[in-house]
């Protein structure tokens, strides 16, 4: 008799338990195109003269190449979520996800280009991405106006294996107000 009261005691304390929760991953939204190309109504070289001049990000040091009309800079934000969007993993933001489970990097090397278009210039700000999942080391690289789809390596079963990460144009939106203002 004592076994069958150990046995339905098992069975009552193992039937209680949540089931374990199942991963469910949400893929962020499609972005409109963002218009990361202008003009600014003054020559190449003074748009040049006055852009080095002026503070594009937070004293950020940005190296400026006139000969090949391009200025860049790279930086490795700690608030990943400001800048890209990969989705949801269950209710929280896939790059905090992937911070809290494995740890994470990005890096983003932005470019400045300038082409003489009339008396004018014509302005393109391109960002490339790269986000990192350190322990494992999956990376995903996108760059402006793109989107990037990795295989992941061990999703749940039945789940979605495919992790799809885009820009939220941050950088570009705050260089673009920000080189407006010389003209």
């Amino acid at each position: 008799m004592p076994k069958i009261y150990l046995v339905i005691c098992t069975i009552l304390v193992f039937s209680c338990q949540e089931p374990p929760q199942e991963n469910k991953y949400t893929p962020p939204a499609e972005r409109e195109f963002f218009n990361n190309k202008f003009y600014i109504n003054l020559e190449v070289n003074k748009f040049w003269s006055r852009a080095s001049k002026i503070n594009l990000l937070d004293n950020k040091q940005i190296n400026f190449d006139k000969i090949n009309k391009k200025a860049s800079f790279v930086i490795n934000p700690k608030n990943i979520q400001d800048y890209i969007d990969c989705g949801k993993m269950n209710d929280e933001l896939y790059v905090n996800y992937i911070e809290r489970i494995f740890e994470s990097s990005l890096t983003i090397e932005t470019t400045i280009e300038v082409m003489p278009f009339n008396n004018s210039s014509e302005i393109e700000i391109i960002s490339n991405y790269q986000f990192t999942s350190i322990e494992t080391g999956t990376r995903w690289e996108f760059a402006t106006n793109e989107s990037k789809l990795i295989l992941v390596g061990t999703p749940a079963y039945g789940a979605e294996p495919y992790r799809k990460c885009l820009s939220k144009n941050l950088i570009e939106s705050k260089l673009i107000k920000a080189l407006n203002s010389i003209e």
